[in-house]
């Protein structure tokens, strides 16, 4: 099952587990996971750093408008950034997650806008 849009089989070879479709467009997802601190949310961890965060998806994050939607693949509190190459298609919440979307977004765009080398 492709990783990317969760419908095709994965290409045996891609590093990245996505379909045909998906690989050819340049698609990729980027899963990070959230925590609660007080009432808001905060990136714990993340398959790209803070800096990496900033410079592949930050002016995209900054201007996405779009609700997160819920996935049903996705566990606890982790997140999803589906991008195709600097552009951000979609991002995806678990369903613990469903009643607070939009500190969802809010968590990833701090998250973006850090310097930081690591989490």
């Amino acid at each position: 099952m492709c990783k990317v849009c969760q419908r095709r089989p994965e290409v045996a070879g891609d590093p990245f587990g996505r379909c045909e479709s998906c690989a050819k467009a340049g698609r990729r997802v980027y899963q990070f996971r959230l925590r609660s601190v007080g009432s808001e949310l905060q990136v714990a961890a993340g398959e790209l750093s803070p800096r990496a965060l900033n410079k592949a998806a930050g002016p995209a994050l900054l201007a996405h408008s779009a609700r997160p939607s819920v996935r049903p693949h996705l566990i606890g509190s982790s997140c999803e950034l589906v991008m195709a190459g600097k552009r951000l298609e979609t991002v995806r919440a678990a369903p613990a997650l469903s009643s607070r979307l939009d500190q969802v977004l809010e968590a990833l765009r701090a998250a973006a806008r850090r310097t930081d080398p690591s989490w």
